[in-house]
């Protein structure tokens, strides 16, 4: 009997044990997050704010693996695993979709893959949604006549292979309309203006196994210019 209760008592002692040095190592690791060192802060629309830390130099870039988001002081959002990047003027992107609800887009460093955005939802000072969109080729603009900007990206780099590099990938670019409920994808422009580019629609994703005639990167190429120029005639 005393056996038993002395391994209980050891038992329940290694239990406490546990659990609190688990929660010094929480409490640590949290205040690590609290006391990072901001070295780059940026105000958007609508009060938010953005505090960067852990700054890497590139030289030609600078990233941050600690961001902070804050909207009229209350924290909203913390990330310390990805790696943002702030060189391009065309972003981050901030829009209001509704009464106190927003969509921000922010670039996030992917080396040595193609950069690409973070979007966060927010509804009443909290995230409800998080998801990634391909970078943009340039500023919004009417791409189709029909009296709504959209911006236009495509998710990886061109690469080419084969004999005499006569194969290419399955790269589409995509257009999202700009709406008051936010960013959406146009289904119908993405479809006519890839089946343009590759004599057929394959889908929304990039295909690395569906191999196309590398001749298509002259349409490819057709359109990323058409796009960019409507962008600069917008500035």
């Amino acid at each position: 009997m005393k056996t038993k209760n002395m391994k209980y008592k050891i038992y329940i002692l290694l239990t406490v044990t546990f659990i609190l040095f688990f929660c010094s190592v929480n409490g640590k690791e949290t205040n690590i997050n609290t006391k990072t060192k901001v070295t780059k802060t940026i105000l958007l629309d609508f009060g938010f704010k953005v505090a960067l830390g852990q700054e890497e130099d590139f030289e030609t870039f600078k990233t941050y693996s600690f961001f902070k988001l804050t909207k009229s002081g209350k924290v909203v959002y913390v990330d310390t695993l990805l790696e943002y990047e702030f060189g391009d003027k065309l972003y981050p992107i901030v829009l209001q979709t509704g009464k106190n609800k927003f969509e921000l887009l922010f670039e996030i460093n992917d080396r040595p893959n193609k950069n690409y955005l973070k979007r966060i939802i927010i509804k009443n000072d909290k995230v409800i949604m998080t998801d990634s969109l391909p970078t943009f080729i340039s500023k919004a603009t009417d791409l189709d006549n029909d009296g709504i900007k959209e911006y236009a990206g495509f998710w990886c780099y061109d690469q080419v292979w084969g004999e005499s590099e006569l194969k290419t990938s399955y790269n589409p670019i995509l257009y999202y309309k700009i709406k008051s409920t936010g960013f959406h994808l146009d289904s119908l422009l993405t479809k006519v203006r890839n089946t343009e580019i590759y004599g057929g629609f394959h889908g929304f994703e990039f295909n690395e196994q569906l191999e196309m005639p590398a001749t298509v990167l002259d349409k490819f190429e057709k359109e990323f210019n058409r796009i960019t120029a409507a962008g600069v005639k917008a500035k």
